[in-house]
């Protein structure tokens, strides 16, 4: 019986296109990448393991007479049986051949899964590997690179020779460092690229080999990981083609980006490598074997990579700024009557949003990206019956988030526009997660009709409604002074609004680098009949103005203290001092003049505020503080520790 040595498989490289690396620095991923990277002197490093990498390409020399010319074979070298002893003597020609025959071997039992060329492989070199996996990779690839050493210390190579020998070295050579760094990835692809272009040809199908297996570990890679991390890995496989891909990932702006290549483009690199492998004999079998699991890559990949976006989509275009970084979700695209359903993906369907199957053909989209995350596409002058209707399916599909698509210029407004998002969160009575309780606690309110936004705090509706743009903004100013502690905002829906007071609104909510509330929860279950008016009707008013006159611009905190804090301490309490005037409108009543609190602390931990006895000075000018103030800073100074502060303190803070 034969004895088999261990496997060498292609997975002995790294199956996974690594994700972008963070440098010791703390630098954005991709910062390393921020210039095209210095393969050649990557290169250059590789020479310096025994390549001449400056060997003349020259491959019409003239040979020695008595020189025999090394005979190739191309024989196919998918279930090769051979046994590839030198005889005593044996001439440079046949160690040459031998080389050339090792290396397909080597990739055979690699990239083609091949038992019988695995086997002759390792019978040719006499035993079998010591280890496994990837050591045995890594053994099998040292002693080829041996050979190729000695075979480069022959006297009187001609050019041929000398560029299959250097073509060999740094074939193997590359093989044998792995990437530890993104720039270390684009160094390791250029060298195959290089053998591609300008290397020897019996040595550029192995590098084709192995940009085959890049591609495949990108796409492989982006498939399995989060969706919200496929993107930045899939676009590693453009190494394949480019020295560098920083402008794809490093930390300029999104309207600074180029668009991310679309699937069909990454999957267009790998088949032209296929192809070219295909029409070599010696690899034509051993493509034909990976077929089908090539052709379930690509549809898994067209499946799954996010759809390409349309910049010339008719929806409403904003200036730069307005919108945030769109989820690269699946995309539902209104078109008159019909909802395109993943548009952009082979699954992709139409089908009127009033059809009863609608719901589910968007569970299935949502079922495949796992999020429930949806890119509504619509035009601006969508009219309230087609908003309505369609949003109604997206609800009775179960949509957690929906991301209305906007338009904005690039910074080079010739490379078209990019597409980003205004979120709208979807928060259901039922939902019990930490984030629908923590949306429903939202003390601002905005109910949105036909007639405009009314707004609501604490379920009761302000008297005044603003009429336009303006007064829009003036009252979130107010309710931003007013309500400095709340960063999220709910939201419900009458049935006549229209698409384009949807994005109005939203954008005044949320869009801008300076915006007034992080999150909108649209609550789909809140109608205009649970909000009550107060009595009389303007009291609402009276008590939001009160509130934003005690929190003004300059408001500010000073620390009276016995002694400063030492180590880090000290600034860390100075910036829980400064938080704290965000406080004052918890009172809701006159103050007189400045408020004064006592922070104790024990064990670092914040155990006690109270209102210490008022100075004969401040004697006239301050009232007794009002609990919520003090219940208010309690909140604020939850999970405050100091870090190397232990005793017990006590601490004046003055909030003016």
């Amino acid at each position: 019986m034969r004895s088999r040595g261990p496997r060498v498989r292609g997975t002995s490289l790294k199956r996974t296109c690594p994700p972008p690396v963070r440098s010791p620095s703390n630098l954005p991923p991709a910062r390393p990448l921020s210039r095209p990277p210095r393969w050649r002197r990557g290169l250059l490093a590789l020479a310096l393991c025994g390549l001449a990498a400056c060997a003349p390409r020259d491959r019409q020399g003239t040979q020695a007479p008595e020189a025999q010319a090394p005979t190739f074979s191309d024989a196919p070298v998918l279930g090769a049986i051979e046994r590839l002893t030198l005889p005593a003597g044996a001439s440079r020609a046949q160690r040459l051949s031998r080389l050339d025959r090792l290396l397909d071997l080597f990739d055979a039992a690699r990239f083609g899964d091949d038992a019988d060329a695995r086997e002759s492989f390792w019978l040719s070199l006499g035993g079998s590997a010591r280890g496994r996996g990837q050591e045995a990779t890594r053994e099998a690839a040292l002693r080829l690179l041996d050979e190729a050493l000695r075979l480069e210390e022959e006297p009187d190579l001609d050019a041929d020779e000398r560029d299959l020998v250097a073509s060999a070295i740094l074939l193997l050579t590359t093989d044998l460092h792995p990437p530890a760094l993104a720039e270390d990835l684009s160094i390791r692809t250029a060298a195959y690229r290089e053998l591609i272009d300008t290397g020897h040809p019996r040595v550029a199908d192995n590098a084709r080999w192995r940009i085959y297996d890049h591609l495949r570990g990108c796409l492989d890679g982006s498939i399995a990981a989060p969706p919200e991390r496929r993107p930045e890995i899939a676009v590693h496989a453009l190494y394949a083609r480019d020295e560098s891909i920083a402008e794809h990932l490093d930390d300029r702006a999104i309207h600074a980006r180029p668009p991310l290549p679309p699937p069909a483009a990454l999957l267009d690199l790998f088949d032209q490598i296929r192809a070219a492998l295909r029409v070599d004999p010696r690899w034509a079998p051993v493509i034909a074997r990976r077929a089908d699991a090539d052709e379930r890559l690509r549809a898994t990949a067209l499946a799954t990579l996010p759809a390409p976006r349309d910049p010339n989509w008719d929806i409403p275009r904003m200036p730069a700024g307005v919108g945030r970084l769109e989820h690269l979700a699946p995309i539902i695209r209104l078109d008159g009557d019909d909802l395109l359903i993943d548009e952009g993906r082979p699954a992709a369907k139409r089908s009127p949003y009033s059809a009863p199957a609608a719901p589910s053909i968007i569970e299935g989209a949502l079922a495949q990206d796992g999020r429930g995350v949806v890119l509504y596409v619509a035009p601006s002058r969508l009219p309230s019956p087609a908003l309505h209707g369609s949003l109604r399916a997206l609800l009775a599909a179960r949509v957690a988030q929906l991301d209305l698509a906007i338009r904005e210029p690039r910074v080079e407004e010739d490379r078209g526009d990019v597409i980003l998002s205004l979120p709208l969160e979807v928060v259901r009575d039922a939902d019990l997660g930490p984030g629908a309780q923590a949306i429903r606690k939202a003390r601002i309110h905005v109910h949105l009709d036909g007639r405009g936004p009314r707004v609501a705090i604490d379920g009761r509706l302000l008297a005044a409604r603003p009429a336009s743009e303006r007064e829009l903004v003036d009252l979130l100013g107010s309710l931003d002074r007013a309500y400095p502690r709340e960063h999220m905002v709910t939201l419900s829906l009458g049935d006549d609004v229209l698409y384009q007071q949807l994005i109005d609104l939203l954008r005044a909510l949320i869009g801008g680098p300076q915006r007034h509330y992080e999150v909108v929860g649209w609550l789909v279950d809140r109608e205009l009949s649970a909000l009550t008016a107060p009595s009389p009707a303007d009291a609402e008013d009276r008590r939001l103005r009160l509130r934003a006159a005690l929190f003004p611009e300059n408001a500010s905190a000073t620390l009276d203290q016995p002694y400063p804090l030492p180590s880090a301490d000290q600034p860390r309490l100075e910036a829980l001092a400064r938080a704290l005037p965000r406080c004052l409108p918890e009172a809701e009543a006159p103050l007189g003049g400045p408020l004064r609190l006592r922070l104790r602390f024990e064990e670092g931990r914040l155990a006690a505020v109270d209102a210490p006895k008022a100075r004969p000075s401040e004697a006239r000018l301050r009232k007794e503080p009002s609990e919520r103030v003090i219940a208010c800073v309690h909140e604020e100074a939850r999970g405050f520790r100091l870090r190397d502060h232990r005793d017990p303190i006590a601490i004046d803070l003055l909030l003016r």
